[in-house]
């Protein structure tokens, strides 16, 4: 994916010529058979069976190939190459060429790979069919054809038998991953041998049963529902002398080589070159793992009670979401036709920004991380509301009552609570609570106090985040003194309950910026300007360099120029470390060694430390910060790697 930044951008590559010889290919699809036409720019078996009518000869395999991977940290997630599939066919999938089969159709790209993952790739080659012999191959050279006309080889050869990977998620607990290892290890050997020597205890069953996530991917449907490791094994067990008639795998030939009559004028099959291939794949599949995170993340992360309570934030996130899908699909459409340029000829030299716009690269993994923040903040709002509710506060969205910019204290709480007489109301806004930590814990404590003092008193907090009335600071609306105000319906209602929270959120409890206690009552703060805040410009800047030069570095001396207004209070606090650090520093004769850490090294898991001269950022990154005194004005900056 970093590669696309690289000064060879604008390098031009000549593309190979074309490939006329036999390839191989995963049976991803399993509807191919001796004869069936295949189009090779897209990978998609053709509707046409054995449009030859060919005889067929076979030839008894029974073999097993079986191996055992064990996962890296640094291991790309790239689950197509896992898994064993050819590059020309993982190109096709990632770039939706390929005909979606139930074998692929789930493939789970943000699966995570890492230490704790183990792969197991199993194949038992059952039989092989081809073409019965040279008299069949004459028929196949003579016979006059009118064919699909997207058609450009022909499937000459199939490997039956039964095929799996299975990718599984090892608990991060040391001991528990060697004793899954052991029993992985002795599973290997059951695999490959299929001889009782070696059997599996009940101890051997409870140590699989610690597994955390199995994934199985096979070329047999019934095999593709299995969700633990010991069902495949007894799976394998009880079939294992049962004949398959799955294919596995299939050689195919161009057309125009088997059937010289069949041979369209300027035809050609050219394979993608090496590094252009990697450069896509490596792109795409990045971008399909934060997608597929964010996808997770909404479905498991954003509760319906933060999709009842937060609409408006919910809102922006699923339309954010959908923004995003329709550019990526634009973008797929726009690298696939592009590959399809090069597999059937019809370019000869290609420059790599042809394929991969810059531009639009930062924009997509901009708005991606975007997202993820968006999604992080809505969490964080539904954990500062349950929190709230634990205290016995209702909680209100001001946005959702109609409360006008002119509006004075007494209607404002009108509004909200109409002619409740024994109703204290906390007004305030996320800014102001980040702002305020310690004057918000405080303003908790006494009204909760008060309230405990008068048993049919009650507590509301009125959220003015995504207000029209933009308040000045923390406010309470005491109970009234009989004034009334014109009666406002609310648009909507907020009473639903809420369930209660045992650990309070950090920003609702622990002072971050020390501010007088002092608050005001019985009214509403008005600013100068009453218009909620708003960004008039972005400003986007993309920091490039080779590794060690010092991006993160730069970044994280930035966020403490804004933090620290002079160098003396900088000293005098701990450094704010953005993005987290480790140098080493020799002292002494000796030339003893420290390192120094800062920022929380073990829970970044953007940041590598453990490889020495290599990058330890491992993805781009945006940082937003707001600028001048009125914060209309964002600077995001992009950290990649080296």
């Amino acid at each position: 994916m970093f590669a696309i930044v690289s000064p060879s951008i604008n390098k031009e590559t000549k593309i190979n010529d074309a490939f006329d010889g036999e390839i191989n290919r995963v049976a991803v699809d399993d509807s191919g058979r001796i004869g069936s036409l295949y189009d090779g720019y897209r990978d998609r078996i053709l509707e046409q069976q054995n449009v030859f009518n060919l005889e067929t000869s076979t030839q008894v395999i029974r073999s097993i190939r079986c191996t055992l991977t064990k996962g890296k940290s640094e291991s790309s997630q790239n689950i197509l190459k896992t898994i064993g599939l050819e590059p020309e066919l993982r190109l096709s999938i990632l770039l939706n060429l390929t005909k979606k089969t139930e074998s692929f159709v789930n493939i789970d790209h943000s699966h995570p790979v890492n230490e704790y993952t183990r792969s197991i790739v199993y194949s038992y080659l059952d039989r092989e069919e081809k073409i019965a012999g040279s008299s069949e191959e004459e028929k196949l050279l003579n016979k006059p054809l009118i064919l699909d006309s997207t058609a450009t080889h022909v499937i000459t050869q199939v490997v039956f038998g039964t095929d799996f990977s299975v990718i599984l998620q090892l608990p991060n607990v040391w001991n528990f991953v060697e004793d899954i290892d052991r029993v992985l290890n002795k599973l290997l050997t059951l695999f490959k041998n299929q001889q009782e020597t070696v059997t599996l205890t009940e101890n051997d069953k409870n140590v699989l049963d610690k597994i955390v996530q199995t994934k199985v991917y096979s070329n047999i449907p019934h095999m593709r529902n299995i969700t633990t490791i010991y069902d495949i094994y007894r799976y394998i067990q009880e079939n294992k002398n049962t004949s398959s008639n799955y294919p596995i795998s299939y050689a195919i030939r161009p057309i125009k080589i088997v059937n010289p009559q069949y041979n369209r004028e300027n035809e050609k099959f050219t394979r993608v070159p090496r590094e252009l291939h990697a450069i896509i794949e490596d792109y795409v599949v990045q971008i399909r793992v934060d997608m597929e995170q964010i996808e997770k993340l909404i479905a498991r992360d954003i509760t319906d009670f933060s999709r009842e309570h937060l609409k408006k934030q919910f809102g922006n996130i699923e339309n954010r979401w959908l923004d995003v899908k329709n550019k990526f699909d634009n973008e797929i459409q726009q690298i696939s036709k592009l590959v399809l340029s090069i597999r059937s000829g019809k370019v000869e030299n290609i420059m790599l920004h042809q394929i991969l716009k810059h531009s639009d690269q930062v924009m997509m993994i901009t708005n991606l991380n975007g997202l993820k923040q968006n999604i992080e903040q809505i969490k964080e709002k539904e954990k500062f509301i349950r929190y709230m509710n634990q205290r016995e506060f209702q909680y209100l969205n001001a946005a959702e009552y109609k409360i006008g910019e002119a509006d004075d204290g007494k209607l404002i709480k009108y509004k909200l609570v109409e002619n409740d007489e024994n109703t204290y109301i906390l007004c305030s806004s996320d800014r102001l609570n980040k702002n305020n930590s310690e004057k918000l814990h405080n303003v908790i404590s006494d009204l909760m106090e008060r309230v405990k003092a008068n048993s049919n008193s009650r507590l509301i907090y009125a959220d003015f985040s995504d207000c029209a009335f933009q308040l000045s600071a923390i406010t309470i609306l005491l109970p009234p003194n009989g004034t009334q105000g014109k009666i406002i319906e609310p648009t909507s209602s907020s009473s639903s309950p809420f369930s209660s929270i045992a650990t309070p959120p950090q920003s609702a409890v622990e002072p971050d910026n020390p501010t007088s206690n002092s608050m005001n009552v019985d009214r509403l703060d008005v600013p100068e300007t009453s218009k909620a805040t708003h960004v008039d410009e972005t400003i986007n800047i993309l920091l490039l360099g080779e590794t060690g030069v010092g991006k993160s570095t730069f970044i994280n001396a930035f966020a403490n120029y804004l933090t620290f207004e002079t160098l003396a209070e900088a000293e005098t606090d701990e450094p704010f470390a953005l993005i987290p650090v480790s140098f080493l520093v020799t002292t002494g004769d000796n030339f003893e060694e420290h390192i120094f850490e800062f920022g929380g090294l073990t829970d970044s898991s953007n940041e590598d430390f453990s490889h020495a001269g290599q990058s330890v950022t491992q993805r781009c990154k945006s940082y937003t910060f707001q600028m001048g005194d009125t914060h209309q004005t964002e600077l995001r900056i992009i950290d990649t790697p080296g």
